[in-house]
């Protein structure tokens, strides 16, 4: 009996003895080091080749746009851009077209937005009511320096009109008057000014200012461009003051995009195409007469407000702007 028992347990024991070991499951086979590096590269290379394409497409469509001319300025009444409203062109002196010979008389309705503000030329607010007539004999005396009327005819005096004579006059002819401007609904004081001219030729151009003064009325782009963005900056204002932040914010963006596109349309138009033609004043539609760092410094600064303005409306810090929509102010629409 004891005998049995010992030859069962020897034989469990040499089965068990024999049994095969499971060996460990492998793990799955990566990519190598030299692999993993390889696909980074291609995937660098493939963000690099999307940065490079859309930087291409971008520049095209910039220079495209800096590229974009409007050959033939006066019909722009029927391209004009109603963002939200529709900016009107300003038209050409009433008077453009008239003889200037010898001696002369050029009445102009000279306004400012405020104390300190620019003197600006507003004779289309008087359009068709201001004279523009030879004169015999003297010039009539000029104001005292020391008299409001004497500070305004010194400051037109010396103001960047392009090849204003030492023996012109100007003579302030009227009181301070209130007047809203027709166009942009800004409240103005204006007085009417006399301007005397000797040795005039010619005739009377469509800026009504002089010889070498270049305005928005006689296609000059970069006076288009700073006009449309005061105008665009005091719609904004208002429309914000009148609580409608959406038209508020469009209006303020165009604001915001003319004013960038400026400067880069000016370094265009100098250096790659030579179609910039320097004059000696810019006669502004809202101000002033300035020369040409002057306009677009003022144009710059206008445009910081206009960002602070669409801020305020509720748009992003970052406003972002299209090429087109930054160049829209020298272009037929």
């Amino acid at each position: 009996m004891k005998l049995e028992i010992a030859v069962v347990v020897l034989a469990v024991g040499c089965a068990a003895s024999r049994a095969p070991s499971t060996p460990p499951p492998s793990a799955p086979a990566g990519p190598s080091d030299a692999e993993l590096q390889a696909q980074r590269a291609r995937d660098d290379q493939a963000k690099h080749d999307q940065i490079v394409a859309a930087h291409r497409a971008l520049e095209d469509e910039q220079q495209t746009a800096l590229a974009a001319t409007c050959d033939d300025p006066a019909p722009r009444s029927e391209h004009e851009r109603c963002l939200p409203s529709c900016y009107t062109t300003e038209p050409a002196d009433a008077r453009a077209g008239k003889k200037l010979a010898g001696s002369m008389e050029l009445e102009h309705l000279v306004c400012k937005q405020r104390d300190d503000g620019p003197l600006v030329l507003a004779d289309e607010i008087q359009r068709g009511k201001l004279r523009v007539r030879s004169v015999r004999g003297r010039f009539p005396a000029a104001h005292k320096t020391t008299s409001w009327q004497g500070e305004i005819e010194v400051a037109l005096a010396d103001a960047p009109h392009a090849k204003t004579a030492k023996s012109d006059v100007f003579v302030v002819t009227s009181g301070w008057r209130e007047l809203i401007h027709p166009v942009t609904r800004e409240r103005l004081r204006c007085v009417t000014v006399s301007h005397y001219v000797r040795g005039a030729r010619g005739v009377l151009d469509a800026c009504g200012a002089g010889h070498d003064v270049a305005c928005e009325a006689s296609g000059n782009a970069a006076v288009r461009g700073i006009n449309v963005v005061h105008y665009r900056l005091a719609e904004a204002r208002e429309l914000k003051a009148a609580g409608k932040l959406d038209e508020c914010r469009r209006a303020a963006l165009e604001a915001i995009a003319v004013a960038r596109g400026m400067p880069r349309w000016r370094q265009y138009a100098k250096l790659n195409v030579a179609h910039w033609i320097d004059h000696a004043a810019y006669r502004t539609r809202f101000d002033g007469i300035l020369d040409e760092d002057a306009l677009f410094a003022a144009a710059a600064s206008l445009g910081s407000d206009a960002e602070a303005v669409y801020t305020s409306c509720g748009g992003p810090g970052d406003a972002a702007t299209k090429p087109e929509d930054e160049q829209s102010f020298h272009t037929c629409w």
